[in-house]
């Protein structure tokens, strides 16, 4: 039981409380006291998946962490519980081309359903684009087990309960972190507990919806080693991968993720984390981290980790002697922060020890490089901040460094959008990832500035379920992809009116030329003078190839930056030109796209010239307008 609930039962006077009914009603309709099945839903609808893609492990493949901590909370409430990932048992399936994936996750989930008589059902929804496959897993068990209790949590739950009570899919939803508000649920299904709990929301017997009060915050320190039993975790990289940190290390190395820290100090008007983990942030122990980690090193061979910290470098102090335990208890793992650190906490000595610690490389949300736009969204960063921090890596090269930045964000004018694209070709880091925007409900800036679309279109549903937010031109959607009449595509974007929102369709042009142009044409590994630069490129687009199969536009990168170096014979080097030569000849998106940017200009080694559209943004040093670079290693 958490502290919060304790307080909370202790202040609760003795006898039901007026207005409790309609829930006593609801929960004297089930058996809550026979276990639990805990359920991730698929991360892609099942008719999305690519089997190409899967094979090549380019599907997410997270463990579901938030389950596991929920597990405790059973475990501390005295019940038994078995964890259903059906993502992984999709993804698992997928390995063989002629599986059929419904059938294997529901196959999968009615074996863990069988584990006990009359199971609480409980459903993890993090993400709105997971909304239909959340649909179809509780339609499933409401057909074969309509006697099952169902409750659903997560981030995406807790934004719009209404909506998934009102279908009927669900008995109940648990807002905000879910250890807390399920301890005081249990208290009141086991009489201990006069009043409403918390967090909660369910249909009374008029078939509206009740909320009780919501309030933040559970604690953070909980022993999850007996709940990682519950699954293979040691297979999840044969299935799918984290992020291209995890593939960077090595796409058969087992990974696994951690949290040390629960919430976040900013107020970004786009982000959900402060309304739902509350406004302070918490930390774990130390020494509990590390014994995790080596549980989970000892146990299933994690030699990657993953952080989910939204704030890691809060509390300074702390993070570093974190990361210097890790160097001396767990030499040889690799990690990776790529939720994203904020820059104005980077000193260089987390620099070093996160470089010690086995860190492979992290990500600064910066958003934007438009001074008024960090303002209207509350970003804590400047951009000469952000400068000094960009200044600052360049005394440490072996780690490697993805900058975010929106395109899109509301009222967003293309000079706007323009001031992002300059300063990432200015700073040069080494990878520099431009999202469309999406506003999240539970937010501030969905409730200032509408809706959330609920129709995601299937190559948004795709985009997501993959491990890098990279590619508009998946495999067999390019055709269906390719620019409408109107839309100004290529260097041509540079011609757009200064003072333009662009709408939707606009936006995917304009950040595929940010995108190609900011990470491959002026990828600061063409022409640095420093090995640790070029290599760990070579490694970052190694994993983007590995996901994304059919981009020969990565081939071309590849075969540059290998042949700079020059440890490859003749006959690997020929090997990633051939590649690149036939998918080309079998799309015309991408001939396209190589007319527009010259990508195999890098085949011939040399380094394809800007349009002086865009060569404008550059520093003027490092522009040639009228004729390609030639560049080797030196």
């Amino acid at each position: 039981m958490s502290d919060l609930s304790a307080s909370l039962i202790a202040s609760t006077p003795a006898g039901p409380l007026p207005g409790t009914e309609p829930l006593r009603t609801a929960v004297d309709k089930f058996d809550f006291e026979d276990g639990a099945v805990l359920v991730q839903v698929p991360q892609v609808p099942p008719s999305l998946i690519e089997y190409s893609v899967a094979r090549n492990r380019g599907y997410f493949a997270y463990p579901p962490q938030g389950l596991f901590y929920l597990s405790a909370e059973f475990r501390e409430l005295g019940l038994e519980t078995v964890i259903a990932d059906l993502n992984y048992e999709m993804l698992r399936a997928a390995q063989t081309k002629t599986a059929d994936l419904d059938k294997a996750w529901k196959d999968a989930l009615d074996e863990k359903l069988e584990a006990f008589d009359q199971p609480f059902v409980c459903i993890s929804f993090m993400f709105d684009a997971t909304y239909s496959q959340l649909v179809e897993v509780c339609e499933y068990i409401r057909t074969t087990r309509p006697d099952l209790a169902i409750a659903v949590g997560g981030v995406a739950a807790t934004a719009d309960p209404d909506r998934i009570l009102k279908l009927g899919i669900t008995d109940f939803v648990f807002a905000n972190e879910g250890e807390m508000p399920l301890a005081a649920f249990y208290n009141f299904v086991r009489g201990k507990l006069a009043s409403l709990p918390p967090n909660l929301s369910f249909l009374n017997t008029s078939g509206e919806v009740v909320s009780t009060p919501k309030i933040t915050g559970s604690k953070i320190d909980a022993d999850l080693r007996p709940e990682y039993d519950k699954l293979p975790l040691f297979d999840y990289c044969n299935v799918g991968s984290l992020t291209n940190f995890s593939r960077m290390r090595g796409v058969d190395v087992p990974f696994a993720t951690i949290i040390s820290r629960r919430g976040c100090r900013a107020r970004c008007t786009f982000c959900s984390v402060r309304n739902f983990n509350g406004k302070s942030v918490r930390i774990r122990d130390t020494d509990s981290i590390i014994d995790e980690m080596l549980y989970l090193r000892e146990n299933f061979g994690i030699e990657h980790f993953n952080w989910l910290d939204d704030d890691p470098l809060y509390d300074r102090e702390a993070a570093q002697e974190l990361y210097e335990k890790m160097a001396e208890r767990l030499p040889g793992i690799t990690w990776d922060a790529n939720n994203g650190m904020i820059a104005s906490s980077v000193t260089p000595d987390i620099l070093e020890a996160l470089q010690k610690s086995g860190c492979i490389g992290f990500t600064v949300g910066l958003e934007t490089g438009n001074p008024e736009i960090l303002r209207k969204i509350k970003k804590p960063a400047s951009i000469e901040r952000f400068r000094e921090f960009a200044a600052m890596t360049k005394d440490f090269p072996k780690l490697f460094y993805t900058i975010n930045f929106i395109l899109g964000l509301p009222e967003e004018r293309i000079e706007q959008a323009l001031d992002s694209f300059k300063l990432a070709l200015d700073e040069q880091l080494n990878w520099n990832n431009f999202f469309l925007f999406q506003p999240l409900k539970n937010t501030d800036i969905h409730k200032a500035y509408g809706g959330m679309e609920d129709n995601i279109t299937e190559d948004e549903l795709i985009r997501r379920g993959t491990t890098v937010n990279f590619n508009a031109a998946r495999s067999g959607k390019a055709q269906q992809l390719l620019p409408k009449e109107g839309v100004l595509t290529g260097y041509d974007i540079f011609d757009l009116d200064p003072k333009l929102v662009a709408d939707k369709v606009q936006r995917t042009e304009v950040w595929f030329t940010f995108n190609y142009v900011v990470n491959f044409l002026r990828n600061p590994a063409l022409t640095s003078d420093k090995e640790d630069v070029i290599r760990l490129a070579i490694r970052w687009f190694s994993a983007l190839g590995q996901a994304y199969a059919d981009n020969p536009s990565i081939d071309c990168m590849s075969y540059f930056l290998r042949k700079r170096i020059g440890e490859d014979d003749a006959e690997m080097l020929q090997g990633f030109r051939d590649a690149a030569a036939r998918k080309f000849a079998a799309s015309g998106y991408w001939r396209i796209r190589d007319e527009q940017f010259r990508f195999t200009a890098l085949l011939d080694g040399e380094i394809p010239y800007l349009d002086p559209r865009a060569a404008r943004y550059l520093d003027p040093t490092t522009y040639q307008p009228k004729s390609s670079i030639k560049r080797t290693m030196s």
